[in-house]
Formats: C-alpha cells, structure tokens, sequence
C-alpha cells in the first residue's frame, strides 16, 4: 500500500507594520450648568403662554374696533350740514373705567387728543360736555360708546345721536337736534313762561325760548293749555296759506275748542271750532281782493259759517261841550 505523504505549509501571515501615529483625543464635553438648563425649561414653556396672551390681545383690540364703529341710532335720521364743533368741558363727569388693557394701549399712545361735535347748534355745551364725559389724555379704549350715547341722547334738545371712535385718540359725536316747531307761552307758578315745542307737541328742555326765536323769527307764538297738541294742525293749515301766515304773529287756543289769530297789526281773527281750514282759505281770498288783513280793524269773526262779521275799532264821538273860540269864528 502506498504511503501518503503531506506537506504542511505554514500559514501565510501579513508583514505590513501596524501604524505607530496616535489617534487624537476625542473633545471634551461641555457640561451645561443647572443654570442655564433652568432657565432654558422656563424658555420652551413660557412660548405657548405668549402665543396665547398675543392671541387674547389680538382678539379684544379687535372687539375694540368693531365697537369703535359709530354707533346707530334707533331711527335712522339724516345728519344736518353743520360746522364742526370742539368741545372742551371745564369738569365731565368721570365716567371713564379703563382697564389693563386700556392701559397698556394707552401707555402706547392710545389717548384721547381731541373729542368733537357735530350739530350741536342748540344744545348747552357744558350740558354735552357733562353727558360725553371724557376729557384730553383719557384712554382711547377706556369707555363704552353706548353709554355716551344714551347720556347725549338724553339731553332735551338731543333727538339722535351717534358716536364714534377714530384711533389713535379721537373722539366724535353727530348730534341730530329736535326741530322746533313753535312757542309755547304758558303760566306757571304764577310767572309767564315761554317753552319751545317739537312737532309732537312734546315740549324741549335746555333751551332758551328767547334765543330760538331769535334764530328763526318765523317761529309762531302758542297760547293755551292744549296749544301744543293742537299746532300740528293749525300750523300746516296756515303755512297753504302764505298771505295768512305772513300777517299772523300768535295764535290763542280759546277753551280747547278753537283758536284766534293774532295778527302783526293786532287784529284778532276768530276762526270757527270745525272747518278752520276753509275759514284760513276764505281769509286768503279776501287778503288777495281787498287786503283785508292790512286794514285796522279789531276783529274778523269767522266763527259761523258762510259769515264774517268784520268789527272796526271804535271812535271816539265829538264832545259837545267843547266850543269853538269866538274870536276864529270872528275870522
């Protein structure tokens, strides 16, 4: 059997020589302090909260600026063509209530600057400057517009008013004022008074009778005590008539029955309690033929119908007893 011979080799091992260069230290670690990894904890969890209080500011400075848009009145009225008016009351009613954040915008320049009126022909200006109630430096944000409102709307001569708000520190207010109709003269406590009346007959207060006539001259004088109800009839039926109205200065209610006319010339017409009316049209008639109202007569009675009794004033008769001097009759 042949012998079987191996050949043992030995393993091939690499002779390449290892590196001898040392490898760099790796860098040491910055440890943070307690500190500052507090102070970074309160960072992330202050973000939301500041999100949030923007948010909030947002949201009220806009409810602020919807409610800055002028505020409606209950019937809407046309607002008269007058001249700007700055009010500037020397001691409003401190009805101001600001708050944090009528504060803070006004720490930023949110203050009031200038607070102006438009249509204020009649009305008091302490009286508005009391019920408007803020005054130069406020906070612009530091009052509610309703409120101003109801107060100017409550004044006597005041029949709608609007408010509004312009940023950064203006304050207007439109007033429409209440027509005056007529005057009403009427007794109280003794003492004559005169009161100005609007078309519903509903007197206006705070103001001054004497100065409204002054301004409209046209204005036609009341008397009696159901007077003021009882103009909205008279007074268009006088105004169809324009020759009638211009000769008329006051006009009498007689028992809440029906009215005299007093005219410029003091003549006193007496109109009839029904159809007064066709009595103003036939004193219209009689003006245009024969100027019957520029006549000195005391009175025009009109009070039955399809007659007129026209009263001249009296004379005097001659006296008999006075003689004429002998010596003109000698001439």
């Amino acid at each position: 059997m042949p012998r079987v011979e191996t050949l043992e080799r030995p393993i091939a091992t690499s002779t390449r020589p290892r590196s001898t260069r040392a490898r760099k230290p790796a860098p040491p670690q910055d440890r943070l302090t307690q500190r500052t990894l507090f102070f970074r904890r309160v960072k992330r969890s202050l973000k939301p909260g500041l999100w949030i209080l923007g948010a909030g500011a947002v949201l009220v400075v806009g409810a602020e600026l919807v409610r800055s848009l002028p505020s409606a009145p209950h019937e809407a009225q046309p607002q008269p063509q007058h001249a700007t008016v700055r009010v500037a009351p020397a001691a409003p009613a401190r009805v101001v209530q600001p708050g944090l954040l009528a504060d803070a915008l006004a720490g930023i320049g949110f203050r009031i600057t200038n607070v102006v009126t438009n249509g204020a022909m009649t009305t008091d200006p302490g009286a508005l400057g009391q019920a408007i109630g803020v005054k130069d430096g406020d906070p612009t944000f530091g009052f509610a517009l309703s409120s101003i409102q109801q107060r100017v709307q409550a004044l006597g001569p005041v029949q709608a008013a609007t408010v509004e708000r312009i940023l950064p520190g203006t304050l207007v207010i439109n007033i429409t004022e209440r027509d005056v109709y007529a005057v009403w003269q009427t007794v109280q406590n003794g003492q004559v008074v005169f009161q100005l009346i609007d078309k519903k007959g509903d007197v206006i207060a705070d103001q001054d009778a004497a100065s409204a006539k002054r301004r409209q001259p046209s204005l036609l004088l009341l008397s009696g005590s159901d007077a003021p109800q009882q103009a909205s009839t008279l007074i268009p039926e006088l105004e169809a008539e324009p020759s009638v109205l211009s000769h008329v200065a006051a006009a009498e209610r007689v028992d809440g029955l029906r009215w005299n006319l007093i005219l410029k010339n003091q003549t006193v017409v007496k109109l009839p309690a029904e159809n007064e009316a066709d009595a103003i049209a036939q004193l219209a008639l009689l003006q245009g033929s024969m100027q019957l109202l520029d006549r000195p007569v005391e009175a025009i009675d009109l009070r039955q119908a399809g007659r007129m009794v026209v009263r001249p004033y009296v004379t005097a008769p001659p006296n008999p007893k006075s003689k004429p001097d002998k010596r003109q009759e000698g001439q």
